[in-house]
């Protein structure tokens, strides 16, 4: 039986239906019908290719029921034709279509549920309001968007060629920002389509004058009542480059970050920490490299320039369902556990903390309880702008070697700091961290917020006056290294006397 369904688009609506980008970020200002366009495609897509497999991503579970579920728009009303006759079955978790497509709902404002979902085939992934969430996550639900040969060659033939496909909708506020920005705002004009890790990358703005429906005078009036104009201007235009909380654009994942290794032995190492109790707390374990290639556990050969700082280890104290909030250790257990988490042979290296701990606010300080358990606190150089400059710095990294060359011909560099993947609160808070909300603090980041508890810790990592320690070499090394030079003199000498050998 024939059903007819309401799935209008406006004009702007339908290019990002009909683009033959396989991975689009739809986004810019709000009331831009961007959330309205998922849904319609999904149903469209889901009725029309036989076995389709969907997952639709947003923050928090509530939004999705609030706002794709249900209201004037969402799936139920769309659906309600479909549902009625038993064709398609819409539950708070999924919906399901004839000839076995199927939609899940999926949250990520608790991280651990992605465990379970690993191996998951997705030949459409969308995620709503992406910005919201870390680049981290972004890469890690990439990693489901796949589609077997044998059923690609059955799709219908429009659709060949554009599935499996990536759809992203946000707004330019949120903790990915920066992410969005360099990898599809700004690395391409808008619109343009370009070949990008297997998938056809694009990125089409969105205004609120694209969605007719928008009441302009309502629309202009909510973002007055905001009070932020940077935010507003934000909202309003979709500009990327409204929002000065962006303190960190220089930091990029594919530089900065490393998989899990344990430095050399002989390297110098340091700890960092910064208190917290109903905040949470953070630590980190640094290391400085020699600026000498050598073979990690696995045997994998490694190098880092000399002087680097490398996070290797990373221990944030939270509540596990928000992260917003402190886990309430005692100061006893925290210390314990810096030890149990500081490798053999590292457990006294110095801790850089700021002032609060050493405090005297009746009884032991805090400083004296990690004393007592064996946590020697150190107070570190708490400057702030001083600390975020350095940061930055080392983000940007140096150039190593004239020779070594960006695609322009400028002379590359190397970051002077890199994390280790388990680092996960680090790399989604630094490139979350805001400016300080006053005017007269420009070049100060805030000093309150989720971001700023790890990003605290990190400052105060790069304000020490860090150490090389050089690894001494063994007799018999120091032999081979005498050999080895006196074979390359006699080569060079018997090379400029004209004989060859």
């Amino acid at each position: 039986m024939a059903v007819e369904l309401n799935l209008g688009l406006w004009p702007r609506q339908v290019q990002a239906f009909e683009t033959e980008a396989t991975d689009l970020l739809f986004g810019g200002a709000t009331e831009g019908g961007k959330s309205h366009f998922l849904r319609v495609a999904i149903i469209c897509w889901c009725l029309e290719i036989p076995g389709l497999q969907c997952v639709l991503i947003r923050k928090k579970y509530e939004d999705i029921l609030a706002n794709h579920v249900e209201g004037r728009t969402g799936f139920r009303a769309l659906l309600a034709p479909l549902i009625a006759n038993g064709q398609v079955r819409l539950t708070d978790h999924d919906i399901s279509f004839p000839r076995g497509s199927l939609v899940r709902f999926q949250h990520c404002q608790d991280e651990r549920q992605f465990t379970s979902a690993q191996g998951t085939e997705v030949q459409l992934l969308c995620i709503d309001e992406a910005t919201q969430i870390s680049e981290r996550l972004i890469r890690f639900f990439k990693l489901w968007v796949r589609m077997p040969e044998e059923m690609s060659a059955t799709l219908p033939d429009k659709y060949k060629g554009r599935f499996p496909r990536i759809i992203y909708t946000a707004n330019p506020i949120g903790v990915s920002v920066p992410y969005f920005r360099r990898n599809y705002v700004k690395a391409r004009p808008p619109d343009s389509i370009e070949l990008i890790e297997g998938f056809k990358r694009q990125y089409m703005l969105s205004r609120y004058t694209d969605n007719k429906s928008v009441n302009v005078e309502a629309h202009k009036g909510r973002l007055d009542g905001l009070g932020d104009e940077r935010l507003a201007r934000a909202l309003d235009e979709g500009n990327w480059d409204a929002l000065t909380g962006e303190f960190y654009p220089e930091w990029d994942e594919a530089r900065h970050v490393v998989t899990d290794f344990s430095p050399p032995a002989h390297w110098s190492r340091y700890r960092t920490f910064d208190w917290g109790t109903a905040e949470p707390f953070a630590v980190y374990w640094i290391a400085i490299s020699d600026g000498e290639s050598f073979y990690d556990q696995d045997g994998n050969r490694r190098w880092f320039p000399r002087g680097a700082m490398i996070v290797y280890n990373e221990w944030y104290g939270c509540d596990a369902n928000d992260p917003a909030k402190g886990n309430r250790m005692r100061n006893e257990d925290i210390a314990d556990g810096i030890l149990a988490r500081s490798e053999v042979g590292a457990q006294k290296v110095p801790t850089l903390t700021d002032s609060l701990p050493f405090q005297d606010r009746g009884g032991e300080t805090i400083a004296q309880v990690f004393e007592r358990r064996g946590v020697i606190l150190t107070q570190g150089d708490t400057s702030r702008v001083p600390g975020w400059s350095q940061l930055r710095s080392r983000l940007i990294g140096q150039e190593i070697d004239s020779n070594y060359l960006e695609l322009d011909g400028t002379p590359k560099k190397l970051p002077m700091i890199y994390f280790c993947e388990r680092c996960k609160y680090a790399r989604d808070y630094i490139p979350a961290l805001p400016r300080h909300p006053s005017e007269g603090k420009k070049e100060d980041a805030a000093e309150h917020g989720e971001a700023t508890h790890a990003c605290d810790a990190l400052r105060l990592a790069c304000m020490a006056h860090t150490v090389v320690r050089d690894r001494i070499e063994t007799s018999d090394e120091q032999v081979q290294r005498f050999v080895r030079q006196q074979k390359l003199t006699i080569k060079r000498l018997t090379i400029n006397d004209g004989i060859r050998f």
